[in-house]
């Protein structure tokens, strides 16, 4: 009988921590650095501290974990194939860091490179766990993460239009500076769909993207400290929607140095014919 195939992602993913465990996901963390100080997003970082943080304006970056951390993370599952499942290569330099830690411990790494980021990402590593979980070979597991990968969409907030310009992701024009931008990202591809005058009204547009979709979803609902709407979309789902998975996830500093303290948003997917 093959060994079961474990799963390695990054901290970008934002996969709830009590879902990486339940899955038996070995999550690496990147790196987030505010002004000087350089914080590890792993489970042990103080979020609210992080979060007011930022919200004093500091700058900030982020970094990939090193060729070395991930090197590390497969050592630990020597013994197991290992599927790694990352946040894109065109938004962060993890991917190629995951290939040479791959390449530094020798071990059966496949890496999968899903070319999005935060929950869309961590949607693909959940699909990709619980393939693993059923007993998927490799190329099950990897075939999960990249039909997640191809189907998965988002709807978010740019927060802090200043940082998400500064960060360089993000193309806002200057006549759309008032109010907040809703931004979708499908296949790839940002686009600002509208402006709003509240968090209010960007949680309604979303809301409205979905209530009728005609097939079952996985919805993650998930904010860097934007406050009570949020709790109030993600109720709404849960009631209009009861036969969907609907889950509720931090957006981490990594996520909220570029879209901004207050980001928020919906990710979405079908969960039928799988």
């Amino acid at each position: 009988m093959n060994a079961e195939v474990r799963i390695v992602t990054d901290s970008n993913s934002m996969i709830p921590w009590y879902l990486a465990d339940e899955l038996g996901i070995v999550v690496v963390p990147l790196t987030i650095t505010i002004g000087k100080t350089e914080l590890t997003e792993n489970r042990d970082l103080d979020v609210g501290d992080t979060y007011r943080s930022l919200r004093l304006g500091t700058p900030a970056m982020t970094s990939a974990p090193s060729p070395g951390a991930f090197a590390s993370a497969y050592e630990q599952l020597a013994g197991s194939p290992v599927v790694s499942v990352h946040i894109g290569s065109n938004f962060s330099g993890t991917v190629n860091a995951a290939q040479l830690g791959a390449s530094i411990s020798g071990l059966d790494v496949r890496v999968v490179d899903t070319g999005v980021a935060s929950f869309m990402a961590g949607c693909c590593v959940i699909d990709a766990g619980r393939a693993a979980l059923d007993g998927g070979d490799v190329d099950t597991v990897v075939a999960r993460a990249e039909r997640t990968a191809a189907e998965v969409e988002t709807i978010f907030t740019l927060a802090e239009i200043d940082r998400a310009r500064a960060g360089g992701r993000f193309d806002v024009s200057s006549q759309e500076d008032e109010g907040v931008p809703v931004i979708r990202l499908v296949a790839g591809a940002f686009e600002q769909i509208c402006n709003v005058a509240f968090d209010v009204d960007a949680a309604s547009v979303m809301f409205d993207a979905l209530v009728d979709h005609p097939r079952r979803l996985r919805i993650g609902v998930g904010d860097a400290d934007a406050g009570p709407v949020v709790d109030e979309l993600f109720e709404r789902l849960r009631v209009a929607r009861p036969d969907d998975e609907v889950i509720r996830y931090v957006v981490g500093p990594t996520v909220a140095a570029h879209a901004g303290m207050g980001t928020f948003g919906v990710v979405y997917h079908a969960l039928d014919a799988r």
